[in-house]
């Protein structure tokens, strides 16, 4: 009897599949417990007064701040500064922030 590897391919898709749940789960975790203060002052070119805003526009500068730090991330990909973590909590704070702009937006 031969013992088979993890690696093999025809168990790729079962990995993928575990990564993506695994994924799936960070990022529930993260939306329930994600401190908006804390998450937004770490971008620097956010201020406090923009932070503490409840304006659409403060909003989407916000979302702006995100996704420019999230392309810095990502360019970043492969080497030895990239952050998983740090992309993770990129992401929690751009589906919070998109789903606040859109309250904001809808008026609830």
């Amino acid at each position: 009897m031969t013992q088979r590897s993890i690696s093999e391919p025809h168990d790729r898709p079962v990995r993928f599949a575990a990564a993506g749940r695994a994924l799936d789960a960070a990022l529930a975790s993260g939306e329930k417990s994600y401190d908006r203060v804390s998450a937004l002052s770490r971008l620097h070119r956010l201020s406090p007064e923009t932070i503490a805003s409840e304006s659409p526009d403060a909003a989407r500068a916000a979302l702006k701040e995100i996704e420019r730090a999230m392309r810095g991330e990502r360019a970043r990909r492969g080497h030895w500064s990239y952050d998983l973590n740090r992309h993770i909590s990129l992401l929690i704070a751009h589906r919070a922030e998109t789903a606040r702009l859109n309250r904001l937006l809808n008026g609830a």
